[in-house]
């Protein structure tokens, strides 16, 4: 899926980018500052949009001062399907924190960095996973090895996007900080906790406490 505007991958057009500003806000927008607030598109070019959303219900247009202010209509029959797909982003996020919890033995800091880190990710994105084990565990061994497919299965069915995931022992992870490896600075740079400590917090310490 688009992992930067999951919307997009129901509704390509205009309309998703329209409908992914209004599913953030609880008031009402002006033509202007929807447009501002989206990702794709010209204001001239979201206002037909606007007024076809308006006559399908899905959004409602209010009087103001000038022209009019527009909202998502939360009591529409599809309004839960936009915020479910506009939350989509989010609720992956909880999907892989959960399930790198369950991992055994489950690891003591995880986090995501790249593209999807940064919210710019499409859906031809992998999706980067770090995930830092007790200095006991063999990131190599069979059965770890098994439970990380097993998650990347999951990430596949649940988004159609590939997992890239990392492995590292709290020493392994220790042994790159203290050799300054370009990677871990793309880690303290746009890393985003699942699990554990924030990326920036930990990869400073230089250790695992």
């Amino acid at each position: 899926m688009d992992l930067t505007s999951p919307l997009r991958s129901l509704i390509p057009s205009l309309d998703s980018s329209v409908l992914e500003v209004l599913a953030r806000s609880e008031h009402p927008q002006s033509a202007s500052a929807i447009w501002r607030a989206s990702s794709r598109g010209t204001r001239a070019g979201q206002l037909p949009v606007l007024n076809r959303l308006v006559e399908h219900g899905i959004v409602r247009a209010l009087p103001a001062a000038v022209g009019h202010l527009y909202a998502l209509n939360r009591e529409h029959l599809l309004a839960d399907a936009v915020l479910s797909a506009a939350s989509a982003r989010g609720r992956l996020m909880q999907r892989l924190g959960e399930h790198v919890q369950r991992m055994s033995p489950p690891p003591m800091h995880a986090f995501v960095f790249g593209s999807f880190a940064r919210g710019v990710a499409d859906q031809r994105s992998d999706i980067d996973l770090v995930l830092i084990v007790a200095q006991g565990v063999d990131p190599r061994s069979d059965a770890w090895v098994a439970q990380i497919d097993a998650l990347s299965q999951s990430t596949v069915r649940w988004t159609g996007n590939d997992l890239q995931p990392l492995s590292y022992t709290a020493n392994a992870l220790a042994d790159l900080i203290s050799a300054d490896e370009p990677i871990v600075q793309h880690w303290r740079d746009d890393g985003v906790r699942l699990v554990g400590d924030e990326p920036a917090t930990l990869l400073e310490r230089g250790s695992m406490g």
